[in-house]
């Protein structure tokens, strides 16, 4: 009885031992797979002549976008994807119609034995002119864009928004992710589901709007309140910067928070530490700065 149960735990252990190496040999297998799937990447390319003023929409559902510019009469796209079948479980379309230009890259769902190791990728690139208009909206992904004066729309489903030197009317929105602008100059309209925001540059207008997150902002020289300015957080603190000649009226308040100022502004009615109301350099159009539960720091810019 003893050399039975003897030589029964030393099958049981060669057979542990064997299951250990084939489940070794397997996931190094997969591992090999899922690497060398994602080392095989291909792209599509195509560029358009434009004439007159560019307008470019891109989408696409799964993958990022990045959007530079130059001084150029032409709109090149790059499509760079990994771990898709083109025309099976990737679908690219672009076309163009007198000086309009329309990119998408979607995604479909597929079989794929995958077993959470499927590697896949997508990659959005546009070179476009410095003076055009850009829409552009990525379902999960981040979005890049550089150096563009017109009409502007960013929106991202889930990922962060990266922008600077753009001009003109600009729109900034994440559901899910931080949204990081600079070198702005114009009317400005950010907001974001959950995440923070943090925009500089030379306003005419400006909103800002987010749900769970700290907002810092900075209105440089030559900014105007041109309509009012509604700056709001639902949890999070807010840091606004704004010139020393300004003229505006100034309503803040915190529900949870303290409110400091780095500016002589001639107040109105009551006030405390957490609500006040005011004019600054005599008033003007209102800049409203709200938040939930956070503290307000207004500065000089």
């Amino acid at each position: 009885m003893h050399e039975l149960e003897m030589h029964d735990f030393a099958v049981a252990r060669g057979t542990r031992g064997w299951w250990l190496g084939a489940g070794a040999a397997m996931t190094a297998a997969v591992l090999a797979l899922a690497m060398a799937g994602a080392a095989r990447a291909e792209e599509i390319t195509k560029t358009y002549t434009i004439s007159g003023r560019a307008r470019v929409h891109v989408e696409t559902d799964d993958g990022s976008i990045r959007v530079s510019t130059g001084d150029i009469k032409q709109v090149e796209i790059r499509v760079e994807y990994g771990g898709y079948k083109l025309d099976r479980d990737l679908l690219v379309n672009m076309s163009q119609n007198g000086d309009s230009v329309d990119v998408s890259a979607k995604t479909r769902s597929t079989s794929f034995w995958n077993w959470g190791v499927h590697h896949t990728s997508l990659r959005v690139e546009i070179h476009m002119p410095r003076e055009a208009d850009l829409s552009a909206r990525s379902g999960d992904g981040s979005i890049e864009v550089d150096s563009l004066n017109g009409n502007v729309d960013l929106t991202a489903g889930d990922g962060h928004i990266t922008a600077q030197g753009l001009r003109g009317n600009l729109r900034f929105h994440t559901g899910d992710g931080h949204i990081e602008a600079r070198g702005l100059d114009g009317q400005v309209d950010a907001s974001a589901g959950d995440g923070h925001i943090n925009v500089e540059g030379r306003f005419d207008s400006l909103r800002i709007k987010t749900g769970d997150g700290s907002v810092t902002a900075r209105a440089d020289a030559g900014s105007h309140v041109n309509s009012p300015w509604d700056i709001h957080t639902g949890d999070g603190s807010v840091d606004l910067e704004i010139p020393g000649d300004l003229k505006a009226n100034i309503e803040a308040s915190t529900n949870d928070g303290r409110i400091s100022l780095g500016l002589p502004i001639t107040v109105e009615g009551t006030f405390s530490s957490s609500k006040i109301q005011g004019k600054l350099n005599g008033g003007g159009q209102t800049v409203t700065i709200r938040t939930g539960d956070g503290s307000i720091h207004l500065n000089k810019s």
